[in-house]
């Protein structure tokens, strides 16, 4: 997807990264069908609330915004390493875990 000044999304932005909010809904509806139609390549979210990390990649626009969505999905718990698609390493989420 371009955008106004005519550059692909992914040439201006990489990744996307977020920590759940008190409104969950927002960051795992509303907010991930739009990274996703944007075209944003890989968009990260720890959630509290779940206790889970996840890694979503492979956007996949659609014919509106309401439908887009990501192809790739990669999951673990918080507290364990998250892997990232290349080039970025994995993400460690431990410090979620500290007190």
């Amino acid at each position: 997807m371009a955008s106004a000044t005519g550059r692909a999304c992914d040439e201006l932005l990489a990744l996307v990264g977020e920590v759940t909010s008190s409104n969950h809904e927002t960051d795992t509806g509303p907010k991930y069908r739009t990274y996703a139609a944007a075209g944003v390549p890989v968009y990260v979210l720890l959630h509290r609330e779940q206790g889970k990390a996840f890694a979503y990649s492979d956007p996949v626009p659609a014919e509106t915004p309401a439908k887009a969505h990501y192809a790739t999905k990669v999951e673990v718990e918080l507290g364990h390493p998250l892997p990232l698609p290349e080039p970025y390493p994995k993400l460690d989420t431990a410090f979620l875990m500290e007190e």
